[in-house]
């Protein structure tokens, strides 16, 4: 098991994806996945995306764990303490309760996708050496979904 000490190492490090990010859709929403090489470990990591047409989220998985992770949708239920948020949030890793701790961003510009996943790098140390194309997200947005 992945614990609190080795994901907050790995978020601090320097992190490369060396490929160009795309989002992908496939008729229930937009998807996107990348390689993600640890600088300073070696190790690689995974980062994945998604948006659809109420909900969007973004993780960094280090041994399919997912040590940062950010979320929209209707309603976030703390099941241990009843907290309730409908706002973006966070969520933070620990051995004990995995990932669902959350607590409220202020580093991330809410409200466009790219825009979240650019901070979401950001905040993970993750440098983009391909590129990336702001996606417009058309089809979520004209109810194509399924």
């Amino acid at each position: 098991m992945v614990t609190k000490d080795q994901a907050d190492g790995i978020l601090a490090g320097p992190k490369i994806i060396a490929a160009n990010l795309v989002w992908r859709f496939d008729r229930r929403g937009y998807r996107l996945e990348a390689s993600v090489l640890a600088e300073d470990t070696r190790e690689m990591l995974k980062l994945r995306g998604y948006v659809g047409r109420t909900n969007r989220s973004f993780a960094l998985l280090y041994r399919n764990t997912p040590i940062r992770k950010y979320t929209v949708h209707r309603l976030h239920v703390d099941h241990q303490t009843g907290e309730r948020t409908t706002d973006p949030h966070k969520h933070t890793w620990d051995e004990i309760n995995q990932d669902r701790k959350i607590y409220l961003p202020d580093d991330i510009r809410i409200g466009d996708p790219n825009d979240e996943l650019i901070d979401f790098l950001h905040e993970c140390n993750i440098t983009v050496r391909g590129s990336y194309t702001p996606e417009t997200f058309s089809r979520v947005r004209q109810g194509d979904l399924l």
